[in-house]
């Protein structure tokens, strides 16, 4: 009898269509990326499914969430790439599949935002194709009809909550951020501040057991300072898994996080390979890319799209616009000084004191010739003992700045010190003046700004230059490049110290008429006082 049933081809065909059922559910129940193809005509519609492969890498992600082998979990990722659809609506429908027991909470920065993924994760567990196949699994409490929180049978819940809310009562063995930070709220310090205190103070104390559970935070980058950066700025023992992904592929900062099954025993990393290369083109074409770029501006578009706060090319001053120093040797200098930003306090959190050094050469003449490198950086958190030697060592030899990466050989002690005429400033002035150091107080004109507005023209027209290593002429040494990747990001720069040393070296030398060319106007009648060096 079976014999002749397999003999029939309509028994056949539904025996196969039966076993590809069996092995779809179970290809879903299995994977989060297959569960949300499945799952995509109940959680959008209409709207069509366009695959791409940053969707299994978010899922992979997640899954080695619930199975803990990540305890917190940093995704950046630009807004339209389905992160919702998969990370707040499907990730706690497939995660109860494997555990009921499991609870969420959801957090967003709206009350209107949480209702409506908590609503939509509900209606697909409640949606045929999810109870067909898995109806024995768990039931939801039937007594569970609240929009911000559903209960299953099994002791598993789902919790939404806003930024800013207080979930009294409230934990999760899974806590989710999705969208902390509003968009139009990115320029809003205030608010970017409380929602920063409402992470600190408040969601970190929600978790069930802070020894075995998870925290995932999920968003479009829009300041140096929301949420992510936050985190970022503050994971010090590197705790964080950051999985961040750029609409268009930037090879120096390509991500890399753990291993995953997808990577046969290798740390995953971007697969993309050529600057420039795009995300998802079949859904974010080259000309949607250049339309998103004009209505969002550098700034926006660097943000939300580059997952990085600030222009590649830089905001304000660009990137270009600094020259390499190519050459093996020095040229000999005219002047060299050193510009102080400080602050007095050795606090983890604190702001920098920073110590650059700038070399200054050429002739006078019409055509104004002279031109300033950077020979050295210092930055340090420190109390003002500390500061104080640190500064007379500085002034001695600028290469003792701790870290043995500075190209050149010092040629000689400094000329003059700057020093910002402000309170903390003020004590350092008087000290290094009694130890025999020209240190000179100087009264900075106008807010950071308008500083760095006023010394971008001496920058873009090729008169400021950083040091180059010697084996290749085309790569910054490392304090310069960390100079310039910090200068390019002001105003958005979370510290801005190293733009405030800069821009006291070039006023005071536009100031004394050495540093200007024919565009400018001459604003003093004096020169820089040569000193002679001691």
């Amino acid at each position: 009898m079976k014999n002749d049933k397999l003999n029939d081809p309509f028994y056949v065909k539904e025996l196969s269509e039966r076993l590809d059922f069996l092995i779809s559910v179970k290809s879903a129940e299995n994977s989060l990326y297959e569960f949300l193809k499945q799952a995509w005509p109940v959680i959008e519609g209409k709207t069509p499914f366009i695959d791409n492969w940053h969707l299994r890498v978010i899922a992979e992600h997640l899954e080695a969430c619930y199975r803990r082998e990540i305890k917190n979990l940093l995704i950046n990722v630009p807004p339209r790439t389905s992160k919702t659809s998969l990370i707040s609506i499907a990730f706690p429908a497939w995660v109860w599949l494997q555990n009921p027991e499991e609870r969420f909470m959801y957090a967003s920065y709206a009350h209107s935002l949480s209702t409506e993924h908590s609503l939509k994760c509900r209606r697909l567990i409640e949606s045929d194709w999810y109870q067909n196949n898995w109806m024995r699994k768990y039931k939801l409490a039937k007594d569970q009809k609240a929009k911000m929180l559903f209960e299953n049978n099994k002791g598993g819940c789902r919790i939404a909550t806003s930024v800013g809310s207080v979930a009294t009562g409230k934990g999760g063995n899974i806590i989710v951020v999705d969208d902390g930070n509003n968009a139009r709220d990115g320029e809003s310090e205030i608010k970017r501040e409380s929602t920063n205190s409402w992470w600190d103070q408040v969601l970190s104390t929600r978790l069930n057991n802070p020894l075995r559970d998870v925290r995932i935070v999920v968003q479009q980058r829009l300041h140096e300072k929301d949420m992510s950066g936050h985190i970022i700025a503050n994971d010090i023992e590197s705790e964080w898994v950051k999985l961040i992904i750029p609409m268009e592929f930037e090879e120096k900062r390509k991500a890399k996080t753990i291993i995953l099954p997808s990577t046969k025993g290798s740390i995953w990393e971007d697969p993309r390979e050529k600057d420039g290369e795009l995300l998802w083109p079949e859904r974010f074409s080259l000309n949607i890319i250049n339309r998103l770029q004009r209505e969002l501006g550098s700034y926006g578009y660097a943000g939300q799209y580059q997952q990085r706060p600030s222009p590649l090319i830089g905001g304000i001053l660009q990137r270009d616009w600094f020259k390499k120093y190519q050459s093996p040797y020095l040229p000999v200098f005219n002047y060299i000084i050193q510009s102080w930003d400080t602050a007095f306090s050795d606090s983890p959190t604190a702001a920098y004191s920073t110590c650059t050094t700038w070399g200054v050469w050429g002739e006078k003449n019409e055509d104004n010739l002279y031109k300033v490198i950077l020979l050295s950086m210092w930055r340090g958190r420190v109390g003002y003992p500390e500061l104080r030697d640190r500064a007379k060592r500085l002034a001695k030899d600028y290469k003792d700045t701790g870290v043995n990466n500075n190209v050149f050989p010092a040629q000689s002690r400094i000329d003059c010190c700057l020093i910002e005429a402000k309170a903390t400033g003020d004590p350092l002035i008087r000290d290094l003046k009694e130890a025999g150091i020209p240190a000179i107080g100087y009264d900075p004109k106008g807010d950071k700004t308008s500083r760095v507005q006023r010394v971008a023209p001496s920058i873009e027209c090729g008169l400021v230059y950083l040091p180059t290593e010697d084996k290749n002429k085309d790569k910054l040494v490392p304090f310069a490049d960390e100079f310039l990747e910090t200068v390019i990001t002001f105003p958005n720069s979370e510290s801005r110290d190293l733009v405030d040393t800069m821009t006291q070296t070039l006023s005071y030398l536009k100031d004394s008429n050495i540093l200007r060319h024919s565009s400018d106007e001459i604003e003093k009648e004096t020169e820089l006082v040569y000193r002679p060096r001691y």
